[in-house]
């Protein structure tokens, strides 16, 4: 599959990703707290991926053994972290609102990386990078000079900082991204469970009846779709994708995600985007096209190796032949 491929699988995670906040909406307003999403979220995902993770990691158990860490920061600040402070954000802000603040990671990102290796992106890269925040200020504005949450904007933007360490480990890490999926929802199961154990982050679990599109429903409709399509699905490939293009442009074409979900949010929870914010959007998707159309460098895509493989795993062993000694020569008497 070629670059645009995989670029096209970004924004579908992005779209899939777009469905989180807005089906979880409900939840929360039954009772629910971001803490027992984020449980629910990620321990069904560990079921469903069970299998398929450790098909994947067949021969190759090495690999976790020798990354284990960044597997444990992924798992633990990369998505623990970033759906709990994000539920926690549209528990209290718009849905657009929280997408908009935690959507700042790309620009992170690129900050991050350019302190950390001494080298900025293209010229292209950083005017699309503008762009693209200067769309997210627009759709920002949400037209009724509402005073926003401050507990909830703060925590979109610790969203928007994990977030970013989610992308940059994502799309570097040497595991099969099917695995890294499987494996970082068991990391984020457990870590919220033990915020929540010690009572860091409140786990409640509210009504089991939610108010969707003006009539009473089970709680267990939207809780299908944020598990199932907005975070089985939504992860899986979009680890897929940023190993193949990179975290940089994996990052961006995840901003379309905010596009989906004001869509979304107009649709389901009745939240109507303005003037402005419709002109942001497309300031942001021009902002984004910028980016992306530079390469950018990807891990090596140890997935496609065979299972059993160990190239890159670990440098081959060197066995040091022992010089036989030689016999002592006597002279003849």
């Amino acid at each position: 599959m070629g670059r645009t491929r995989w670029m096209l699988v970004a924004v579908l995670s992005a779209l899939a990703f777009g469905m989180s906040g807005t089906f979880v909406k409900p939840v929360l307003d039954a009772g629910w707290s971001p803490g027992a999403g984020s449980i629910v979220r990620t321990g069904v995902g560990v079921l469903i991926l069970a299998v398929p993770t450790i098909r994947a990691l067949r021969g190759r158990w090495s690999l976790v053994r020798q990354h284990w860490i960044g597997v444990l920061v992924l798992g633990g600040v990369g998505i623990a972290g970033t759906q709990t402070s994000y539920f926690l954000a549209v528990s209290r802000i718009p849905v657009s609102t929280a997408l908009m603040i935690e959507y700042l990671a790309p620009v992170l990102l690129i900050i991050a990386t350019g302190l950390w290796v001494r080298q900025w992106p293209p010229l292209r890269v950083i005017a699309g990078a503008l762009l693209a925040m200067g769309g997210l200020l627009l759709v920002l504005d949400t037209g009724h000079g509402t005073a926003l949450d401050p507990v909830g904007v703060g925590a979109a933007f610790v969203a928007a900082v994990v977030c970013a360490v989610y992308f940059q480990l994502s799309a570097t890490l040497p595991i099969p991204p099917l695995a890294l999926t499987g494996l970082g929802f068991a990391v984020a199961t457990v870590v919220s469970g033990v915020l929540g154990f010690v009572g860091l982050v409140p786990v409640r679990i509210g009504s089991w009846t939610v108010d969707m599109f003006g009539s009473p429903v089970s709680a267990l409709v939207p809780l299908a779709v944020v598990v199932l399509i907005a975070t089985a699905l939504a992860y899986s490939i979009e680890v897929a994708a940023a190993a193949h293009i990179g975290p940089r442009p994996a990052s961006f074409l995840a901003l379309t995600e905010v596009l989906f979900a004001t869509v979304a949010a107009a649709l389901v929870l009745g939240q109507i985007p303005g003037p402005l914010q419709a002109l942001g959007g497309l300031v942001l998707i021009a902002g984004v096209v910028l980016v992306v159309s530079v390469p950018a460098p990807h891990r090596p895509l140890l997935d496609e190796l065979p299972a059993g493989s160990h190239v890159a795993e670990r440098a081959p062993a060197v066995r040091r032949v022992a010089r036989r000694p030689r016999r002592p020569v006597h002279p003849e008497a």
